[in-house]
């Protein structure tokens, strides 16, 4: 049985656990946040079960937000969410300052933690990430959750650097998006060598079979914007160490994710998020498709592989009446 799944760490005051679905942000047709549909979506998700809300991520198109935007979306996430599961916000930048304050603006908007991408931009070493990180644990009274994303920010945390900061209680959870398990391996043993647990969370919506194996506590994978009950009961099931239904049911996942980037296309964060709002406005879940420019929207063809294809099976593992 991993370690992941323990009462004491169940108990944790932070309760970094579970599926949180990275929340696709609707937008208008001129680029402005849909706050209705962001509310709809969102309570879509937590009635679907979810056990918590990442607000701000990749697939949240944070990039294309300024400060007040990024506050906005935590504070619409948690009006949707009254209460009933905690919402994380991603509030790093290109510098402390900056994170600093979307951090600040995040628990006042109602956030319950904050994760933070690394600075990015310049190549920063090991001594100034950690600062970093001291410098916004300290600065919100709290500590914070660490975003590992090395195939767009290569200067992230080191191993070595994760353990010495939640050591120090700089560090309250870890989420991993390079699905890279040879590293989630290696950061789980230097914990448990250290004696320094920490809620891990899985990013890659191909890994969360080996993240739960390996001992990650959820997983922050995009695909829980469409298919948010099948991946709950993919939790529910690594929780009763049910290995054969969670393999099973990440073969009806990987069914789903090879067929989201339309022939003739390229996976990227931009195109994902694309689709995943085509696909929710055509499950009657948000109203439109649009994402921040300069991200080009889908053509007719793509729309018909996604009609054809990709909507049958999120109705498969949803279920038919799943629809708004």
């Amino acid at each position: 049985m991993p370690l992941a799944f323990t009462p004491s760490e169940e108990a944790s005051p932070h309760r970094l656990h579970g599926v949180l679905p990275p929340v696709v942000l609707p937008m208008t047709p001129d680029g402005e946040v849909d706050s209705a549909s962001l509310e709809s979506h969102v309570n879509h998700l937590v009635v679907a079960g979810v056990h918590g809300l990442w607000a701000n991520g990749t697939t949240g198109e944070f990039y294309s937000l300024d400060g007040e935007g990024r506050a906005e979306v935590v504070r619409l996430c948690v009006k949707a969410a009254a209460g009933r599961v905690p919402v994380v916000a991603h509030v790093g930048d290109t510098s402390t300052s900056l994170a600093v304050r979307h951090a600040r603006e995040a628990l006042a908007a109602g956030a319950a933690l904050v994760s933070v991408l690394p600075p990015y931009f310049v190549g920063f070493g090991q001594d100034e990430l950690k600062a970093h990180y001291r410098a916004l644990a300290h600065a919100i009274d709290g500590p914070v959750v660490a975003y590992h994303l090395p195939q767009f920010i290569p200067a992230t945390l080191s191993i070595g650097s994760i353990v010495e900061l939640v050591a120090e209680g700089v560090l309250c959870g870890a989420k991993d998006s390079s699905s890279d398990m040879v590293w989630l391996r290696r950061l789980q043993r230097r914990l448990r060598e250290a004696g320094t647990p920490l809620p891990c969370l899985t990013g890659g919506s191909s890994v969360a079979d080996l993240g739960y194996l390996l001992g990650a506590v959820g997983s922050v994978a995009s695909t829980g914007n469409l298919t948010p009950r099948h991946l709950v009961r993919q939790y529910a099931a690594a929780r009763a160490g049910d290995w054969d239904l969670v393999l099973a049911l990440q073969d009806q996942s990987e069914e789903l994710i090879e067929l989201l980037a339309p022939p003739g296309t390229v996976a990227a964060p931009g195109l994902t998020t694309t689709v995943y709002k085509y696909l929710l406005s055509a499950l009657g879940r948000i109203e439109s498709e649009h994402s921040a420019a300069p991200q080009s929207q889908l053509t007719a063809q793509d729309r018909r592989h996604l009609d054809e294809r990709v909507l049958p099976v999120i109705d498969r593992l949803e279920g038919p009446g799943d629809r708004a």
